[in-house]
């Protein structure tokens, strides 16, 4: 499997190494040997962990971010990765999940917000350079982002 296809098959479905959604910190922990904990805590009240590079770098994932609520159960999840996979990415997001709404961004291509049943995902090209984000949250930590954002009556 090239780097570029074994990027796409787990942006598109973080499962198969263990990220879904409601997965325990403990799983995630047996699983990637590196977790860098970072300052804070998620909206939803739990820790905040970024996935060493080296641990990714072989499935061409540039970088991932993981926000865990109160009970230690994964409620986000952010992948940095490249920009030349958006238009495959999002031609399978369309294609398998429920489109709910999409704007243009300042870079050229456009922001998608997708549901798969409880789980919001989103695709942002936004990031300057050759890169791109993709999430996958939780309900409940979709809205306290929103509930604690000043204007978040705009926000889907």
């Amino acid at each position: 499997m090239t780097p570029l296809s074994l990027s796409f098959s787990v942006l598109s479905n973080p499962a198969v190494i263990g990220l879904d959604i409601g997965a325990t910190l403990s799983d995630i922990r047996n699983t990637f040997k590196s977790l860098d904990s970072m300052i804070g805590h998620s909206y939803t009240g739990g820790p905040l962990f970024r996935i060493a590079a080296y641990e990714l770098s072989e499935l061409g994932i540039l970088g991932a971010e993981l926000a865990f609520n109160r009970n230690d159960c994964l409620d986000a999840l952010y992948f940095q990765f490249e920009k030349v996979q958006y238009p495959s990415l999002l031609e399978y997001l369309r294609s398998t999940f429920t489109l709910i709404s999409q704007r243009d961004s300042l870079q050229g291509n456009f922001i998608a917000i997708f549901s798969n049943g409880p789980i919001e995902i989103t695709l942002d090209p936004q990031k300057p350079g050759n890169s791109c984000f993709l999430s996958y949250t939780s309900q409940a930590f979709k809205h306290a982002r929103n509930d604690s954002l000043p204007c978040s009556s705009w926000i889907t």
